[in-house]
C-alpha cells in the first residue's frame, strides 16, 4: 500500500473514527462521505463491511490509483 502513512493519519482522526457507524447506516464512506453502494468485487465489498471505506477510497489508498469515470460507471 503505497499511501499507507497517509491512510493511517486519516484513520487516526477522531472525526473519521466517529463516522463509522453513520457511514455503515447510510451506506457512505467514512473517509470521503461519498456513496458506498457499488463495489468492483466481493473482496472490495467485504472490505467495506469491515472498514466502511468506499471503492474509490480503497483504490486511492490501497492501490494508489483512481479508476477512470468509465470504470466507475461499470461498477
Amino acid at each position: 500500500m503505497p499511501r499507507l502513512n497517509e491512510l493511517i493519519e486519516i484513520l487516526s482522526e477522531p472525526a473519521v473514527t466517529e463516522r463509522y457507524a453513520h457511514a455503515k447506516a447510510t451506506k457512505t464512506c467514512k473517509i470521503c462521505k461519498g456513496p458506498a453502494t457499488r463495489f468492483r468485487n466481493t473482496p472490495s465489498s467485504c472490505e467495506y463491511a469491515i472498514s466502511a471505506i468506499c471503492q474509490r477510497c480503497q483504490d486511492l489508498y490501497f492501490y494508489d490509483c483512481l479508476p477512470s469515470e468509465e470504470a466507475l460507471s461499470s461498477l
